[in-house]
Order: structure tokens, then C-alpha cells, then sequence
């Protein structure tokens, strides 16, 4: 817990060392376990840290890779993954906490799909789009573009956690563990159009890759591949490409509400335009400043899941903010700042012929 707690905060030993006035040596055999710190150094370390003593008697442990994945750039320091995967693992534990009282309500769930056992079924080569419409179909969807891809998610017994990475270079991370709901955390600061093509590159990890683990990079590829035909599935790609230019593509990411980038690449992808087409395409998305946000966001997907687990215990068993924060184990401050949520949009009328 005093490593986590100091990942969290984005501190290396040397920097939680001389913040405390303890020598790093000591710190370390404290954090390893060589020797048991004394009651004192707990509220110490909490002043430190900013957590309340508590938090360093929890029981549990943190995970690592796997079983979280996550959809990140290239340019990200390992330290402030680190720093992102220590706050993911703190919000876990948050929501185990919660859910041991909060009644879920659903008997739907997200399939963990065993290629192997599905083409033997098939008795033919079972594609990523077979997968993608596999899936679709599990659920239900009707053809078409998916309305809300948040909503789609909790109501099939995942919650999505809204949150504040500090960067933009890592859009999401996802974790199935025992016992709870499949978890997705995504970064508030993407543009909603990547956020929903984000969502679905994690759901195609819980779905392909939490039974059949594979190299980084070729796990990569499959969730995009996935996350495209599923909210684009290539038949219909294939037959509303009439034609490929910016225009045309702005019509189709109204429709389907997702990027003009990634209907392209799904695209390419398929061999539906040309590798000449796709290079000119991005080269003219560059001129007008589109390739790290897109115009025409579709409109913003609220996640409700964890909300309402916050007002189920504020409302049904009368949880106050001090309440929250002794479950938690973190400061009253730092439970409103996670946890005080924008509030919904109101529907509003809109005139019709």
C-alpha cells in the first residue's frame, strides 16, 4: 500500500525519502517488507502522501500488466504509466468496496470468446469481423450505428469510470478481475468520436484477449480491427463508400459517430480504397489540423454506473461525505474531487414536423 500510495503520486523512493527525512534505505526495506515500520511512520507517510493512515492497512494487492490493458501512445513515460496504473488500481479497490453493498441489477455480461472452441464449432477460419459480429449479435443490436457505446457497456455488466489521466497520450485502460463488473477506464480529455472507438478496442481485449493472451502488438492490432467492425461493420462500410473524400466521410461519421479516421482505416483495412487514397486522405487531414481533433464531435456519453453506486449509499444508507471517505480510505477533498460528478444534461424539447 506505501508503494502504491506513492505511485500515485508520481513520487520515486528518493523523492518520498527526503519529503519524509528518512533515508531512502530505510523507506525501502519498509516498502519491501525487510522491516515492519513503526505505528508512527503511518501517519507520517499519510501527511506526506496526502491519505489518511488508513489507507496503508487495506488489505488486497494492486495488479499490474495483465490483467489491466490499456490503449496508450508510444510517447508516455513508463513512470507516468505507472503513476496512471497505481490510481487505476486505487479506484478498483474503490469499487470493490462499493459494490459489496450496491445491488447490480443486470444478468447480462461481457463473453470471454475462445477462438479456438468457436472455429471448431464453425468448421471454417473465423475472422476479427466474424468476432465483432458475433458479438453484435450476442447482444442483440440492431443494424445500424450504435447509439451510446457507454451505455451498451454498463448495461451488459461493465462500468465505465470517468477519469483524469493528466495526458492525452493514453485514452483508456480496461481490467477483468473476479467478482466484479469488467471495468473501463477512460480519459475525459479525449474527444468523444476517439472515445467511443476507444471503448470498443478494450471491450475486444476483455472479449478476445483475457483467454487468449498474445504478443502487444498483435493484440493491439486485433482490438482496433475489432473496435472498427463493430461500430462500423464492413458490409455497411462497403456499401455507403460510394465515394472517398472529406465530405462524404463527415456524412458517415455523423451517422456512425465515429472518426473520418477511423472509417478510413476500417476502409483500408478492407481493401475498400487504396493505399494511394488512405496516404492523400491523412495528408490533407494534416493540412487542416484534423489528426489530433476532428469538427463535429458527436455528442458527449455519460457514464452512470458508479454514479449511481455513490447515490445508492448517500440516499439508501444514508452515507455522508465523512462516511465515503473513511470507506475509501482517502481524504474528504479527494472524495469530492473523484466523485462530485458533472451533473447530467436536461432533455430539452425540440420541434418536429
Amino acid at each position: 500500500m506505501l508503494t502504491l500510495a506513492r505511485d500515485s503520486r508520481g513520487l520515486t523512493q528518493a523523492q518520498l525519502a527526503e519529503a519524509m527525512s528518512v533515508g531512502q534505505g530505510t523507506l525501502s526495506k519498509y516498502e519491501t517488507g525487510v522491516l515492519e515500520a513503526p505505528e508512527e511512520f503511518a501517519h507520517d507517510a499519510g501527511r506526506a502522501l496526502g491519505y489518511p493512515p488508513s489507507f496503508f492497512f487495506q488489505p488486497g494487492r494492486p495488479y499490474g500488466f495483465p490483467p489491466f490493458h490499456y490503449r496508450r501512445r508510444k510517447k508516455l513515460s513508463a513512470k507516468a504509466l505507472g503513476k496512471i496504473v497505481a490510481e487505476m488500481n486505487i479506484r478498483r479497490m474503490h469499487i470493490e468496496k462499493l459494490s459489496r453493498s450496491f445491488p447490480f441489477s443486470t444478468n447480462r455480461f461481457i463473453p470471454e470468446i475462445d477462438r479456438d472452441e468457436y472455429q471448431g464449432r464453425t468448421k471454417k477460419r473465423v475472422t476479427i469481423d466474424d468476432l465483432a459480429q458475433m458479438l453484435r449479435e450476442t447482444w442483440m443490436l440492431p443494424s445500424g450505428p450504435i447509439e451510446n457505446v457507454v451505455d451498451l457497456i454498463e448495461e451488459n455488466g461493465g462500468i465505465v469510470v470517468p477519469c483524469d489521466f493528466g495526458t492525452d497520450l493514453l485514452d483508456a485502460m480496461s481490467q477483468r478481475t473476479d467478482g466484479l463488473p469488467v471495468l473501463f477506464f477512460v480519459n475525459t480529455a479525449s474527444p468523444m468520436d476517439r472515445l467511443r472507438h476507444t471503448l470498443c478496442h478494450e471491450l475486444a481485449h476483455m472479449v478476445l484477449h483475457t483467454t487468449d493472451f498474445k504478443e502487444d502488438g498483435e493484440m493491439e492490432c486485433e482490438a482496433d480491427e475489432f473496435a472498427g467492425a463493430f461500430l462500423v461493420p464492413p458490409d455497411d462500410l462497403r456499401r455507403q463508400l460510394r465515394r472517398f473524400d472529406l465530405p462524404h466521410l463527415a456524412n458517415m461519421k455523423a451517422y456512425w459517430k465515429v472518426s473520418m479516421a477511423a472509417i478510413a482505416t476500417n476502409a483500408q483495412r478492407h481493401n475498400f480504397i487504396t493505399q494511394y487514397q488512405y496516404k492523400n486522405f491523412f495528408i490533407e487531414m494534416s493540412k487542416l489540423g484534423y489528426r489530433k481533433r476532428e469538427p463535429n464531435e458527436p455528442p458527449r456519453e455519460h457514464p452512470k454506473m458508479l454514479r449511481q453506486m455513490i447515490e445508492f449509499h448517500r440516499k439508501t444508507l444514508d452515507y455522508s461525505d465523512a462516511d465515503f471517505s473513511n470507506l475509501l480510505c482517502i481524504t474528504p477533498e479527494e472524495f469530492q474531487s473523484l466523485y462530485s460528478f458533472e451533473p447530467q444534461p436536461k432533455p430539452h424539447l425540440r420541434l418536429v414536423n
